[in-house]
């Protein structure tokens, strides 16, 4: 993966952005025929210029040398037919799709929902419901089912009967038994965004009509809206269990906290709530709906940082609860790019889909083949060989779709949709993908980033194939290339040194004093105070290498404590060792380095040989006096 990081970034500092469009004239130079024009090859040299600090890049003749290169491996990759390659296109159209994130949006939608997500926000719903399931498969048989039934339930609550004993006969919410159906207070994002809706848009203290989300039909009574509390931050010790044990206790720990006993520290002592004991009760901050609702309700009472509530029990146990901090709702302009975030994951998301896509088919028109569509219609559709074939179905600008991609759609479709929604639903997303493939005319500058990629993904797995793996695995041609060039691999003149490294001069100087002595130097360690000892190294070295300071002088036997930066050093030389050839393990990483280049440059004279490369050089005379002008 590094290789692949390395040549993008080679790609983009050296090439810059490559266009897309070939222009007619005039032309600079071309491989075995393609020509690559003048405008082109200007553009990513200046793109260069002002990335680059290398002068081989930046001479004009060395950069052409640079970019004919890359053409001819180009060349070779697309020969290779290396961007039909299965692995190649899901990577490439993965990044493509990254990259057309941002052209997705509908901002006017997206500013709308973010609008009245924070709205919504500042109000908190109490609302029931009833629920009567319906599976996202199911027959239209089911469907009605389960419509006849939630309608069933409204009617009972119109005509007067409580909601909460409906609930419990005829909802399919399993916590509805218990609970009558009553969720408590939620605001935002806590429910699913077609429920969230009907909820805010319903007034207090009456039900809603029917409506379906993912889980199947519901209607909500909403029996309050109040102001959101915001969220509030506590701490809170907890007893497992609503006994008379554990009401004795809580109520001896709460006398405690009332002659001042540390709230942190009984909660670890005491607290059997496992996750938050350890941090002294202390439990991430909760808006409402988030706890259960004693609990919730006595968090919020408190007023004052520091309050400490009397002994309550909930479902789970007994509680002391502390309050930390209360945190008001923040504003729109601090809340608003959040907001966004949420509304583009969450199910609003989907909202601005469907909402392109209606602008999207405004925008490009559309014509369907009636007599097909009409052939769907049939009770004998699914057996038409007509509706299969590569006969036009749907036309969207230039680019006619096939009946066939329309036929296996509405065959997972048909089970549980009408006609008209399938093929709205089809006609969406065609003209997103239109819009997709067509981005990069409007947009050239997205064009350029995709080529860019497109070229540098294929320019690497040709280099992994060609250059990369050949030098890691061929280790007879490694051994080879060494013993031909073992002058390029030499050691410098070196010394065997001893040396340490302390934090205060006073250590050096003792470290200097023991080797005076002639201490051994691995009882160094020992002798010496551990926390101002930062190392001791000795070995066989380079007088170039960085372990030496600056202006060392190698004559010295022993030196004296020498300042570098904020540490002090101190140094013995034992004896020289003269220059000599490296062995290939000692430069393995050199070698192979030097290898790949080698092997690159032979590979470059072959590739000039298989696409012969002509250049107009009077074109490149032109160019390189404009810049000397």
């Amino acid at each position: 993966m590094t290789r692949k990081i390395k040549l993008f970034s080679i790609v983009i500092s050296v090439f810059g952005i490559l266009s897309m469009y070939a222009q007619k004239e005039p032309v600079l130079f071309s491989v075995a025929g393609s020509k690559v024009n003048l405008d082109e090859f200007q553009r990513v040299y200046e793109k260069n210029l002002s990335i680059v600090n290398d002068d081989d890049q930046r001479d004009l003749a060395n950069y052409l040398d640079l970019y004919i290169n890359y053409k001819l491996k180009l060349k070779e990759a697309f020969d290779l037919k290396m961007d039909t390659i299965a692995s190649y296109k899901r990577e490439y159209n993965k990044y493509k799709n990254q990259l057309l994130v941002p052209y997705l949006k509908d901002e006017n939608t997206e500013k709308d929902l973010v609008k009245e997500a924070y709205e919504r926000l500042q109000k908190e719903v109490n609302a029931s419901h009833i629920l009567v399931r319906v599976d996202k498969n199911a027959t239209p048989k089911d469907t009605l089912r389960a419509f006849t039934k939630i309608n069933k339930a409204r009617e009972r609550v119109l005509n007067g009967e409580d909601f909460s004993k409906v609930a419990k006969e005829m909802s399919e919410d399993p916590s509805a038994k218990k609970n009558g159906g009553k969720l408590g207070y939620f605001t935002a994002f806590q429910m699913v965004y077609p429920f969230e809706t009907a909820a805010y848009t319903t007034p207090v203290g009456t039900v809603s009509k029917p409506f379906k989300t993912r889980f199947g039909y519901h209607i909500v009574q909403v029996n309050d809206l109040r102001k959101a509390q915001g969220e509030v931050e506590v701490a809170h010790i907890m007893l497992k269990g609503v006994t008379p044990k554990n009401e004795a206790k809580i109520k001896t720990i709460k006398k405690e906290l009332d002659k001042g006993a540390n709230f942190e520290n009984l909660a670890k002592q005491y607290s059997q709530d496992g996750g938050s004991a350890k941090k002294g009760g202390k439990l991430p901050k909760f808006g409402g709906g988030r706890m259960v609702k004693e609990f919730e309700d006595i968090a919020f009472s408190l007023q004052k940082e520091g309050d400490i509530s009397v002994p309550f029990k909930t479902a789970y146990g007994w509680h002391i609860v502390k309050l930390i901090k209360k945190y008001p709702l923040a504003s729109f302009d601090e809340m608003q790019e959040s907001l966004k975030k949420r509304v583009a994951q969450g199910n609003r998301a989907k909202i601005i889909g469907k909402s392109i896509e209606k602008r999207l088919l405004k925008e490009y028109g559309y014509t369907v083949n009636n007599t097909l569509y009409t052939a769907f219609q049939k009770p004998d559709w699914n057996n038409n060989t007509d509706l299969q074939s590569t006969i036009p179905f749907l036309r969207i600008q230039d680019t006619l779709i096939p009946v066939s991609e329309f036929y296996h759609f509405y065959q997972k479709k048909a089970r549980n949709n009408s006609l008209d929604k399938v093929l709205t639903e089809f006609k969406g997303e065609k003209s997103v993908a239109y819009y997709k493939e067509h981005l990069a005319d409007r947009i050239p500058e997205l064009g350029y980033t995709l080529k860019e990629y497109q070229e540098g993904l294929l320019l690497f797995d040709l280099m992994q194939q060609r250059i990369w793996e050949k030098a890691e695995k061929d280790s007879l041609g490694l051994k080879h290339f060494f013993e031909t060039h073992q002058n390029n691999y030499q050691w410098g003149e070196r010394v065997k040194a001893k040396i340490i490294t302390c934090n205060t001069k006073e250590i050096a100087d003792k470290a200097y004093g023991l080797l005076q002595q002639n201490t051994a130097f691995n009882s160094l360690e020992q002798l010496l105070p551990k926390e101002s000892l930062i190392a001791t190294k000795e070995g066989v070295f380079e007088k170039k290498d960085a372990v030496f300071p600056k202006d060392f002088v190698f004559t010295n036997r022993l030196s004296k404590p020498i300042k570098t930066g904020e540490q002090f050093v101190v140094i013995r030389i034992e004896g020289t060792v003269p220059p000599q050839h490296k062995i290939l393990e000692e430069t393995r990483g050199k070698v192979i380095s030097d290898y790949q280049d080698f092997l690159e440059k032979e590979w470059i004279k072959k590739l000039k040989k298989r696409y012969p490369v002509q250049i107009n050089q009077s074109n490149f005379e032109k160019l390189s006096k404009s810049y000397q002008d």
